[in-house]
């Protein structure tokens, strides 16, 4: 009884502690063979959401090619601007909370370069309980803040990117295979 009763508690105290830590479950992303592997073109301010979509779509083992050439399908991804707001103000007429957003602008096309899909943005945002007379906490916290954005974002891109590769399969979109060096 008393084993039962601690394994319990036990069970407890770590559904709490993972679930005030954000662990969330994600989903598994898959796109076929035929459509792999897929390049990511991004500019120079979309570096820290390529690299997370990146990671999102190798731990989900879809290939990422670092050659355009190589590719099937070329996502183009690109960060739009970030934005911040106040939503509430405290008895001071001082930021009592803010909304960070994040958004970002994406499209495929195939090995050739033809547009398939899109483009669509997707955004994500957040809202921050500001306390006034910390400043340094204020900007670290929205650096943290905007990084676990850029995260959540780019598991969304993948779960779009697998959207569309699921309706080129139905649609039986012939897609070219990448260019190939020529052997002589």
């Amino acid at each position: 009884m008393q084993t039962k009763l601690a394994y319990t508690f036990s069970l407890l105290l770590l559904l709490s502690l993972v679930s005030g830590c954000g662990f969330a479950l994600r989903g598994d992303v898959a796109l076929p063979d035929t459509l792999q592997p897929v390049y990511i073109a991004s500019n120079r301010e979309s570096v820290e959401l390529r690299d997370s979509l990146e990671r999102q779509l190798v731990i989900n083992a879809i290939d990422v090619t670092s050659r355009r050439k190589e590719a099937k399908l070329i996502l183009e991804l690109k960060l739009l601007k970030e934005d911040t707001r106040s939503v509430a103000l405290d008895n001071e007429a001082r930021d009592a909370e803010y909304a960070l957003f994040e958004s970002a602008s994406i499209s495929l096309r195939d090995a050739e370069g033809e547009p398939l899909h899109g483009p669509r943005v997707l955004q994500q945002r957040r809202i921050i309980v500001n306390d006034p007379d910390n400043p340094v906490g204020e900007e670290t916290e929205s650096e943290i803040v905007r990084s676990e954005m850029l995260e959540q974002l780019s598991i969304r891109i993948a779960q779009q990117l697998e959207y569309w590769a699921t309706q080129l399969s139905k649609q039986n979109t012939p897609i070219p295979n990448p260019q190939q060096p020529e052997t002589h």
